[in-house]
C-alpha cells in the first residue's frame, strides 16, 4: 500500500520537477529581458540625456518573480545551502529523519510566507493599490506573479515531506535519500560531468 503511494508521489514529484524547470526557465527569460532593458535605459540616457524605460522598478519586479519562480527548481535539485559537516557521518535513517524535519520546517515558512504574500497581494488588489513612480503599476499584478512562485514552491515542499515520511514509514530509505537527502561528493561530480557531457 504505501509502496503504491510513494510510486505515485514519485511521478507527481517528476511533474513538478518539469513545472519546476519551465518556471526557472520563464524567470530566466525575465531577466534577460530587464537586461535588455537596462540596457536601453543607459543608452537612451546617454544619448537623448533622459529615459522612459523605467528600468529600475520593473527590474526590481522581476527579481522577486524569477527569484520565487525559481525555489521549487532549486529545491528539486537540492541545491539549497546546505551545512552537512556532521550529515554525511549519521546513519542513513538518521539523515533521513533529519530530512523530513528540514522539509517540515521549511514547509512552516512556506505556510507562513505565502499566507502573508496572498494576504498583501489581496489587499492591494481590493484596495487598488498603485505603485507611487512615474509607471503607476497596479502592485497587486507582480505581488499575484510573485505568489504563484511561492505557492508552486509550497507545493513541492509538501509534495516533497510527505514523500519522505511514506519512505521512512516503508523503509524505503534509498528513495528518501535519492529524494531529500544531501548529496553526497561523488554524486556532485557525477551530476557536473552528466550537465558537462549534456
Amino acid at each position: 500500500m504505501l509502496q503504491s503511494f510513494n510510486t505515485t508521489l514519485d511521478r507527481l514529484l517528476g511533474g513538478v520537477q518539469v513545472g519546476s524547470l519551465w518556471m526557472a526557465r520563464a524567470g530566466g527569460v525575465l531577466i534577460l529581458m530587464t537586461v535588455v532593458l537596462v540596457t536601453i535605459e543607459v543608452f537612451s540616457r546617454q544619448l537623448m540625456g533622459r529615459s522612459a524605460v523605467h528600468a529600475t522598478e520593473l527590474t526590481g519586479y522581476v527579481m522577486a518573480i524569477s527569484t520565487s519562480w525559481a525555489f521549487a527548481y532549486t529545491l528539486m535539485r537540492k541545491a539549497h545551502i546546505r551545512i552537512d559537516a556532521l550529515y554525511l557521518i549519521f546513519p542513513i535513517r538518521v539523515r533521513g529523519v533529519l530530512d523530513l524535519l528540514a522539509l517540515l520546517a521549511m514547509a512552516w515558512f512556506c505556510i507562513l510566507v505565502v499566507g502573508a504574500a496572498f494576504e498583501v497581494a489581496k489587499d492591494s488588489f481590493t484596495g487598488g493599490a498603485r505603485a507611487n513612480t512615474p509607471l503607476g503599476t497596479p502592485v497587486w499584478i507582480p505581488q499575484f506573479l510573485w505568489v504563484i512562485g511561492l505557492a508552486w514552491f509550497s507545493l513541492a515542499v509538501g509534495l516533497m515531506a510527505l514523500r519522505v515520511l511514506l519512505g521512512l514509514l516503508a523503509g524505503d530509505l534509498d528513495g528518501v535519500q535519492r529524494i531529500a537527502g544531501s548529496p553526497t561528493l561523488d554524486e556532485q561530480i557525477s551530476d557536473e560531468n552528466h550537465e558537462a557531457r549534456s
